[in-house]
């Protein structure tokens, strides 16, 4: 299982803290970016923050108001970042941003990479109905959530762990320069209890049998193009789903483009030939323009699904998608920084069953 040092803290937001406060204190960081709680009861927000400012800070708070890859792009993406800074994010974060350091749209120089176990989180508007600084009830996670795989980060420098363990938060290097850094801070390490390997097996095979009910009712109820329209009919074609993407980063998308601004002429002439259509335009089309994009680097985090005004289960088309097509390819979004992207390879012998 490892080695790690144990923060005995029960209070594992608390914990966290202090284990941020220690890398300020040794000069490994200069600044941290992670979720704080601003408002009490009113959710934790990412904020990049000083030393003096870690009060509040709640990284295992069940409230994601955006998938945090997205930050770190905004962050690094011009430009990497000129002082060392931690990032504290959540397994399905962690596989986002590596998927958009492939893609040349974040950036990890001088970047410490701090995942967290996660249980999953709840839908925004559900958390405020009752908020909590942990998830501690199953059924009220979000619907992706309830399908992740991953409850423990597979990329990262350190991992902060709590799963397996009653008495506090496991501080566990996860790469050269994370045994670097726990060496700097003093961390004496032991073995990382077995009970932590142990849960993890429990949370993914409770969360594969439930992930294969919902995929099986998808594929027998929507997977025809008829009935796909309707599993869509509510869009409003808003495209909140795509801004909220963190995969979504094309700085032309032809979504937004003057391809798709026309005038009276326009669409009168598409009157003459279709003799009635939707306006401003179909948002099927829309969809499946996103999903020959998207699928090969989703990592299912669902935050398309939360962003929808609607409720439609956005997130559980894409999860079902992409995990056929990254079968196909043999490639898992965010597994690795060393393997590519299926977008940018071309292998002679792959897809062979669908030569005719």
């Amino acid at each position: 299982m490892g080695k790690g040092y144990l923060i005995e803290n029960k209070d594992l937001n608390e914990a966290a803290r202090i284990f941020l406060e220690e890398l300020f204190n040794n000069e490994i960081i200069e600044a941290v970016i992670a979720q704080k709680e601003n408002v009490k009861g009113k959710g934790a927000f990412h904020y990049l923050l000083k030393k003096d400012e870690l009060d509040g800070v709640k990284p295992f708070i069940p409230f994601m108001p955006e998938n945090a890859a997205s930050v770190v792009s905004r962050f690094t993406r011009e430009k990497p970042s000129l002082k060392p800074v931690a990032v504290i994010l959540r397994p399905c974060e962690l596989r986002a941003l590596v998927e958009l350091v492939k893609f040349n749209q974040a950036n990890l120089e001088n970047i410490i990479l701090v995942g967290i176990d996660c249980l999953g989180t709840y839908d925004n508007i559900d958390f405020q109905k009752e908020p909590n600084d942990f998830p501690r009830d199953n059924s009220r996670l979000r619907s992706a959530c309830q399908r992740c795989m991953t409850p423990e980060p597979l990329v990262a420098d350190i991992k902060l762990s709590f799963l397996g363990e009653e008495n506090g938060l496991w501080v566990i290097p996860a790469s050269e320069k994370g045994q670097e850094i726990l060496k700097k801070l003093g961390y004496e390490l032991k073995d990382v209890p077995e009970t932590r390997e142990k849960k993890i097996k429990e949370i993914e095979e409770e969360r594969r049998k439930l992930r294969a009910q919902k995929f099986e009712s998808f594929e027998k109820n929507f997977t025809r193009i008829e009935r796909f329209t309707e599993f869509f009919a509510y869009c409003l074609n808003c495209k909140n789903c795509m801004e909220a993407c963190p995969i979504c980063f094309c700085k032309e998308c032809f979504f937004k483009s003057p391809a798709l601004t026309w005038d009276s002429e326009v669409y009168l002439r598409k009157l003459e030939s279709k003799g009635g259509f939707r306006m401003p335009e179909d948002p099927i089309f829309f969809h499946l323009g996103r999903l020959v994009h998207v699928t090969p680097s989703c990592v299912g985090c669902g935050i398309c699904e939360q962003a929808c005004p609607v409720d439609i289960k956005v997130g559980l088309v894409f999860n079902y998608l992409s995990e056929k097509v990254q079968e196909a390819f043999g490639y898992t979004a965010g597994r690795s920084l060393d393997e590519k992207p299926i977008l940018t390879t071309f292998k002679e012998d792959e897809l062979i069953d669908l030569v005719w």
